[in-house]
């Protein structure tokens, strides 16, 4: 994966997370600089975790703060992918996609940047989860969730109620 897909799946993250209230409600208390309650709960200490994973905040001595270094490479990485209009990209304005390309493999290629920059490693996503980070990139995230599974690039538990990675490269 390119450091570019890198930072977009982080941003997809970032996004989903910004989606959530209690996870927003937390952000915005670090970045205004407030100190955090001794006696977060389980919901708080898991979007923290959830914070620190996506590499939006790190835990320093004096307490929680925004990842300068991540901005840094997001701006650096946006300015390079900006002007890099080959390949994958001449399908996508900005994160969004445009058009789902009619070739069977380039098809396959956005989907492959697509479900890479949604879920990494031993992740498992529930649908609304898979659907927030889906949004990014098209409104229609059945059609997007469909083709995904469609092309094994995700799996969906039998019972339809998770996705983790599929086999397929």
């Amino acid at each position: 994966m390119s450091d570019a897909q890198k930072i977009t799946g982080q941003w997809v993250q970032v996004a989903a997370g910004l989606k959530n209230a209690s996870m927003r409600q937390l952000l915005g208390v670090v970045l205004a600089g407030d100190s955090l309650p001794e006696d977060l709960s389980k919901t708080q200490l898991k979007d923290l975790a959830r914070w620190e994973k996506i590499g939006l905040l790190h835990h320093e001595e004096h307490g929680w703060a925004l990842n300068h270094q991540l901005l840094d490479q997001t701006l650096a990485s946006a300015s390079v992918h900006k002007a890099d209009r080959s390949g994958i990209q001449r399908f996508f304005t900005g994160a969004r996609l445009h058009t789902l390309p009619a070739k069977p493999g380039d098809r396959h290629e956005v989907l492959v940047y697509i479900r890479d920059a949604v879920i990494s490693g031993d992740e498992q996503l529930r649908e609304e989860q898979l659907n927030e980070r889906l949004r990014v990139f098209h409104p229609d995230v059945a059609l997007l969730r469909r083709y995904l599974v469609d092309h094994s690039l995700l799996l969906r538990a039998t019972d339809g109620s998770s996705y983790r990675l599929g086999s397929a490269t």
